[in-house]
């Protein structure tokens, strides 16, 4: 079989869970890292993304390619969740990724244009037991461009998702974050080993537009 590399024509961009209780200064991952700093949650470090997620959604817009949210939502009793809760977040005094409150929406900086998708996942994987792949294959996509949080759980299972399922992956390195950039280091050498291609959201932004270039020029 030839060997077939990521392709930018039939690429969508993948947001992974840049929701407020992941990021906003007063969501639960915020409030946790006050609260127990022994977890040393680098809240500097999954905020310093979303300028390049930004960006590159701007960028696929512009050259006409789909740009799809995944978010984590869940009933206030966990009774929907499809990941162990109970490792870490059985403390059910405060809300965390709750359907209906602010914590589970979108971040203002990102919030979805109106004609985009919003896939509601129950648990790590932006492809288990959502409409995600169905979407995918409508669109003609054959390469995800994954970014968001946090790298190691729900972006990088969402990577093994993608290529489980035949997708050609680019994992954008700047725009990807977790809790500790150690692990998220570790984390970009494996999927750049086994999964996918990682590269920079300056190297995705010229890649779309030579072939928006290209396309005029044909």
């Amino acid at each position: 079989m030839p060997v077939m590399g990521p392709d930018i024509d039939k690429s969508a961009m993948i947001i992974v869970d840049m929701q407020n209780d992941f990021l906003h200064p007063d969501g639960a991952f915020a409030q946790r890292a006050r609260e127990q700093p022994e977890k040393k949650i680098d809240m500097a470090f999954l905020a310093s993304v979303i300028p390049n997620v930004k960006r590159l959604a701007a960028a696929f817009r512009e050259a006409g390619r789909p740009v799809v949210y995944i978010a984590q939502v869940l009933k206030p009793d966990y009774s929907d969740a499809a990941f162990p809760y109970w490792k870490g977040w059985s403390e059910r005094k405060a809300s965390f990724l709750f359907e209906g409150t602010q914590g589970a929406q979108i971040i203002d900086e990102l919030t979805p244009g109106k004609d985009e998708h919003l896939i509601v996942k129950k648990g790590y994987s932006g492809f288990s037991n959502t409409p995600l792949d169905t979407l995918l294959r409508n669109l003609g996509v054959s390469t995800c461009v994954v970014t968001g949080v946090t790298t190691c759980v729900c972006v990088s299972s969402t990577v093994r998702g993608a290529v489980e399922r035949n997708y050609r992956v680019v994992l954008v390195k700047d725009a990807v974050a977790e809790v500790s950039r150690e692990a998220h280091e570790a984390e970009l050498e494996t999927i750049a080993r086994v999964f996918g291609d990682v590269k920079s959201a300056d190297e995705v932004i010229k890649t779309l537009a030579s072939s928006s270039r290209l396309a005029v020029a044909d």
